[in-house]
């Protein structure tokens, strides 16, 4: 037998012995397809009410009906707002004045930590004395692949955002003095200023000014607690986004003399509106407004008149921003959105002045 009809005959005995069970065995996988069920017919008493087979579904008339067909959105937990401590904040000469109700050693321990989570990786501090402490420089504007190939090649880099905090003891409390400066490779930094110079630089000292209200606040600290009202107004939550707190159930009348105290304004015609200005001031796009061209001397002659295209030149304060009234265990909270401006760290902590002032 060659070796060819040897793997033939080997092949065919293999596959005889594979089926060998199903011819001389029956299979009786496929036996539940035609089997049938046994029924038992139940006699009812004579009289008795009528046997009904219906499914009972609890609060059905208020279950969405599953043929309509709606955008899927993922469920989200609600912000949670934390009360703070009041930390008075006064501008001078040459910078920005926290009036920390803490010692020099729990403050100098808040700004140490703002600085590390503000920086990330990496020791955040240039120096530290007993009384100051200087920053690393911060890049809060990161080039793109050309330009950091341009700077490369024109030796010319961008400037970047130093700070220091200068701290003096005031019996119980600590004030703390904030500056910044630029520094840029190859030159000589820029002398101290203040933070009102530079919008990254007080959007910073906005973070700063909502971190150390909720870290001196026990309060928030502790879940035993977390329920405790607080007399300050401004809240925030684990976003930085600041909160007033309005109370229990303010009504619409309290709600409007609140916001008419704090030089806030609500937009008529309109729904949950409001301004830092009167209705008549705010700037909206389409207004005719003066086109001006400089002379010199900082004085401008008006050529003719424009409509207002965008609102890219209009100040925080000629603007209407959205609000919400957030419902919490704590009571009602007033959140405007600034998320449509530029620098909104800042604006939200310039609106929340309003309520503390």
């Amino acid at each position: 037998m060659n070796k060819l009809a040897l793997q033939f005959t080997s092949a065919s005995v293999f596959a005889f012995t594979l089926s060998g069970c199903s011819l001389f065995f029956t299979d009786h996988a496929d036996d539940y397809q035609k089997a049938q069920a046994e029924t038992t017919i139940i006699q009812a008493p004579q009289g008795s009410m009528p046997i009904e087979d219906s499914l009972v579904i609890p609060n059905e008339d208020v279950i969405d009906n599953l043929k309509e067909q709606k955008a899927f959105e993922v469920p989200r937990a609600p912000f949670v707002f934390y009360p703070m401590v009041h930390v008075p904040v006064t501008e001078q000469n040459n910078g920005l004045e926290f009036m920390v109700p803490a010692n020099q050693k729990l403050a100098k321990r808040v700004v140490v930590d703002f600085l590390t989570g503000l920086h990330g990786a990496g020791t955040p501090i240039a120096s530290q004395t007993e009384t100051q402490i200087t920053s690393v420089p911060f890049d809060f504007h990161p080039q793109g692949w050309w330009a950091s190939l341009w700077s490369s090649i024109t030796r010319v880099y961008p400037a970047e955002t130093a700070f220091s905090f200068t701290f003096t003891e005031a019996g119980e409390a600590t004030n703390i003095l904030i500056q910044f400066r630029d520094e840029q490779a190859g030159e000589e930094p820029s002398d101290w200023l203040s933070p009102v110079e530079s919008d990254d630089a007080y959007s910073v000292v906005a973070r700063l000014w909502g971190s150390m209200g909720r870290q001196l606040n026990q309060a928030s600290a502790y879940l035993s607690n977390r329920g405790e009202k607080s007399s300050f107004p401004v809240w925030i939550n684990n976003h930085g986004v600041f909160a007033i707190h309005l109370g229990d159930r303010l009504s619409k009348s309290d709600f409007e003399a609140k916001l008419n105290g704090a030089g806030i304004y609500l937009m008529p015609n309109t729904e949950n509106l409001l301004a830092p200005v009167p209705p008549e001031d705010v700037a909206r796009v389409g207004d005719v407004i003066d086109f001006n061209i400089p002379t010199g001397n900082g004085q401008k002659t008006k050529l003719f008149n424009v409509r207002r295209r965008n609102l890219d030149d209009v100040s925080w304060e000629e603007r209407e921003y959205s609000y919400k009234i957030v419902r919490q265990e704590a009571g009602d909270f007033l959140v405007i959105d600034v998320s449509s401006v530029d620098f909104p760290e800042a604006i939200s902590f310039h609106l929340a002045q309003r309520f503390v002032n």
